[in-house]
């Protein structure tokens, strides 16, 4: 390789300034080695990756401070490194293996003894090295005392990176339980609370939770899913405490943000079979979960009674259809024509049935999609109503049903004329549809300064109480309904209600007090550019 191309690695180094470790016990064992030794100072270094940092240090040389950063290779600490085994010089400037750059000559050293310090599996992890100012030889019970300064600062090492290990797992565990959506909340043997994360401290709207798990307990805003409160010694995490094995217990959990679903777990910690140290508890929010599977049961109820109504509406118009149809095919080539036509009026009749049948379910599934415009035009509400009067009179007066309206000749307002003409169609249909022959049908138009309203009163059959909040659920048919045998769908009060909404309007619906018969009640805004001037009665 191009020797000018080849990029170097960076030197390992050894720094003299401190750092690492606990400064104080080093600087101590470092005296302790000092007077074994019967040295002028001492100095302790540690590995750090590929360098060397000094950690402790009795007397040092003047002159060491400045020097923070040094490369191992000129060190004779680093000779220690590289061959494993102490390095014992009796006078630098005679010995041959002290590098001419080394630290010691230029601060003075004349005689060195360095030991390896191990880790409990052997490998070396630092130095620990006497020195003095004169050249000396070095005896046995002086080396032995560097020796035994290297194994107690081994056990140091070992105990001290037994410390930022268990220190590193608690941060880890600390965050990892503060990174999770789910709470938790722990508490030692003695029953005193040692974690809660930051999930469950977020939903309590606290910093901190300290105190016995009984208080946390009995201060704990939850109750059972039926809004009974849980006594504090029937809590999960005092159960836990003393043996118990709590799963799946759903709570209510009152947090600042309202009423959250909780799953519950607690279970007892324990490091032997007979020996408990503690307890956790977790909470699992399933608000949503519950809420989807509430959904879902709603949404498969309706797809049922959807595809039942649904099915059963279209079977009696194709049905009808089919059955004349056959008639029609079974007639003769001679059959009179004043014959046929009764056949043919009854087959068109089952058509239309069907046609307004599906025009209704595109019509709602349109509205309740938003993609039906909503057509903003100046109109005089009265006119519009006054149409839909029109077109129902034949209907009512076959059955006798005398239809009357009140209110102003004009009523000015901002609107969608087709889809008002729709609404007030579909109240007058519905109210004619459940009034006996020979009743009454009553609409009133009203006004106020920024509203407008249309009431369609009947001498109807009434609605039950219990009846009343559904009836505006598309395909919803009362009892009556099932009772009388009165055809229908159940979808003309649901598309009136959103072609109400379309216009930032309201419909209710009332009983006419002491009289039979229902009232629907519409609201709505002169000018639906201006929503919130409505609200529902």
């Amino acid at each position: 390789m191009n020797r000018g191309t080849q990029s170097a690695a960076p030197a390992a180094v050894m720094e003299m300034a401190p750092g690492g470790m606990s400064r104080t016990a080093a600087d101590r064992l470092a005296a302790l080695t000092v007077r074994g030794a019967r040295a002028a100072c001492a100095m302790i270094h540690l590995t750090d990756g590929a360098n060397m940092r000094l950690i402790g240090g009795h007397a040092l040389p003047a002159g060491f401070e400045p020097m923070q950063r040094v490369p191992m290779i000129f060190t004779l600490g680093g000779q220690v490194l590289r061959s494993g085994f102490p390095v014992v010089i009796g006078d630098v400037d005679t010995d041959d293996r002290v590098p001419a750059e080394a630290p010691v000559r230029i601060v003075g050293i004349r005689s060195y003894a360095g030991y390896p310090i191990r880790d409990p599996a052997g490998a070396i992890v630092g130095v620990c090295a006497v020195m003095d100012y004169l050249p000396r030889r070095w005896q046995p019970d002086e080396l032995t005392a560097v020796d035994d300064g290297a194994q107690a600062c081994a056990a140091f090492v070992a105990e001290q990176r037994a410390h930022q290990g268990e220190r590193a797992q608690r941060l880890f565990l600390n965050t990892l339980l503060d990174s999770l959506d789910t709470g938790v909340a722990a508490c030692d043997a003695d029953g005193r609370m040692v974690v809660v994360n930051r999930s469950l401290r977020d939903r309590l709207g606290v910093s901190e939770v300290h105190g016995h798990a009984a208080e946390w307990a009995g201060t704990l805003p939850v109750t059972t899913p039926a809004g009974e409160p849980v006594a504090a010694r029937e809590g999960p995490l005092l159960r836990a405490l003393h043996g118990g094995d709590v799963r799946d217990v759903e709570q209510v959990l009152h947090t600042r943000d309202g009423r959250r679903l909780m799953r519950v777990n607690a279970h007892p910690i324990a490091d032997g079979p007979d020996h408990r140290i503690g307890a956790v508890e977790v909470f699992h929010d399933i608000t949503e979960a519950r809420r989807a599977e509430d959904l879902q049961q709603m949404l498969s109820r309706a797809k049922d009674e959807y595809l039942n109504l649904v099915g059963h509406e279209l079977r009696t118009p194709v049905t009808i259809i089919v059955s004349y149809l056959e008639l029609l095919a079974d007639a003769g080539p001679d059959t009179p024509a004043a014959e046929l036509l009764p056949l043919i009026e009854a087959v068109c009749r089952g058509g239309e049935r069907l046609r307004r049948l599906v025009e209704a379910l595109l019509e709602l599934s349109a509205l309740d999609a938003g993609r039906v415009p909503v057509t903003m035009e100046e109109l005089d509400l009265v006119t519009v109503v006054a149409s839909a009067v029109r077109a129902v009179g034949e209907r009512a007066a076959g059955r006798g049903i005398t239809v009357t309206r009140h209110g102003p000749e004009r009523m000015p307002m901002r609107g969608d004329p087709r889809r008002l003409a729709q609404l007030a169609g579909a109240l007058l249909d519905n109210a004619i549809t459940y009034t006996p022959d020979g009743g009454t049908v009553g609409v009133t138009l009203a006004e106020a300064a920024l509203a407008v309203t249309l009431d369609v009163a009947d001498t109807g059959f009434g609605i039950p109480e219990h009846e009343r909040p559904y009836v505006f659920d598309r395909f919803y048919r009362g009892a009556v309904t099932t009772e009388l045998a009165i055809p229908g769908a159940g979808l003309g009060l649901a598309i009136a209600k959103l072609i109400a909404e379309r216009h930032h309007g309201t419909v209710t619906i009332s009983p006419r007090g002491a009289r039979p018969g229902t009232n629907v009640h519409v609201e709505l805004p002169r000018d639906p550019s201006q929503p919130g001037r409505v609200r529902p009665r």
